[in-house]
Order: structure tokens, then sequence, then C-alpha cells
């Protein structure tokens, strides 16, 4: 007989399946029980009910593609502080989990069709990211205005998003014979390059500086 633990993490697993491939409205309780072998009563035991089933996936979600919520900045310079706030990004937000796996398409299809749920990632794990990469941008331009600031912000993510949503896209314009040549060490080099120098504090993008040839 299965413990309460291995019940729940089993429903996790097969709620993150259901939910990835069809969106939280199609889901349907009676199959993510028919996945993780458990009866219905088991998601009102754990979860309370499907909105808190939904929650919980979606935070499991982040948190096992994430090993933290932000870097250690330290007392770097501003200019390494944005490379290396960057650079954690990428890593944790835009590279890996491609092979079948469903946190990825989760929280991607969350953030293109939100739910109530959205709130709950957005105050753990979105804002405090946000907030960092504001402080930075801050330390550069102290005189920006919030509207300006929030613009610098959404730039930033949005360089590194984009690779993440068209990446089966740019894999197959660069062709099978280049795997790998955008990873997250070329491009967490070049969206801080890229931000460098729009900010004043690098050498005309593609002219120079640390990106890895």
């Amino acid at each position: 007989m299965s413990s309460p633990d291995a019940t729940k993490d089993r429903l996790i697993e097969a709620a993150g399946r259901e939910f990835a491939e069809k969106g939280y409205d199609s889901a349907r309780i009676r199959t993510i029980c028919e996945r993780a072998g458990a009866n219905l009563a088991a998601v009102n035991y754990h979860f309370g009910d499907k909105q808190g089933l939904y929650r919980t996936v979606l935070t499991e979600a982040y948190r096992r593609r994430s090993t933290t919520v932000t870097p250690d900045l330290g007392d770097l310079p501003p200019a390494e502080k944005l490379r290396r706030f960057i650079r954690f990004f990428v890593e944790q937000v835009v590279v890996g989990e491609d092979d079948g796996e469903w946190r990825l398409p989760l929280i991607l299809r969350e953030l293109f069709d939100p739910t109530p749920a959205l709130d709950d990632v957005i105050d753990g794990w979105i804002r405090p990211r946000f907030e960092l990469l504001g402080s930075i941008l801050r330390e550069i331009r102290p005189g920006v205005d919030e509207r300006r600031l929030a613009a610098l912000c959404f730039s930033v993510v949005g360089q590194c998003i984009v690779h993440r949503i068209t990446m089966k896209v740019s894999g197959r314009l660069l062709g099978p014979g280049n795997p790998g040549c955008l990873d997250a060490d070329y491009l967490s080099d070049h969206v801080a390059d890229f931000t460098l120098a729009a900010l004043g504090l690098g050498p005309p993008a593609g002219m120079g500086g640390p990106a890895r040839e």
C-alpha cells in the first residue's frame, strides 16, 4: 500500500503532465488520478480541490526549475552584477529541459494563459528577480524614472525569454550542424554585452567584449 506522501508525489507528477498538455480548464481530475493510480478522494485530501492541486503543481514547477530564487551578487560593481544576474536568469529560466518534461511547458502555458495561481509565482519567484534586476539597473542609471526603469528591466528579460520561446525555430534556422551554438555561456554573454553597450558601459555590440566566439 502506498504511503500518503508517495500518493501525493504521484499526483503532482501526473497533474503536471496533464496541466502542461491541456491547460487548467481542459485538464480533468479523473484523468490525473488514473495517471497517478490514485482515487478521486486523494486530490481533496492532499490539495483541497483542483485549484489547490494546480497551485501546488505550478509552484513545484518553479521550485524544480530553479535552485534559488535570486543570486547572491555581493558587492560587485553594477556592470558585473548585471552580467551575473543575466547568467543566472539564462541558466535558471531559459536553457535546459526539453526532453518530455512537464515543468517548463507548464510555466510557459501559465505565462501565456494565466490563471489566479500566477499571483503565487509572481510573489514567490518572479517579483524578487524583477526587483533585484531593477535595483541593479538603478545603480547604473540612478536618475531614471520608474517607467523607464521598468522598460529597461523588461528589455533585459525579453532578450533572454525570446530565446526560450523561439528555441525550436532557431534550431531549424541554424540547422542541425549547429547544435548548442546558442548555449547558456554564449547567450548570457551576448545579452550582457548587448545590454551594457546600450547603457554605455561597453563597446558597441559585436565589436568586442567577453562574448564567446
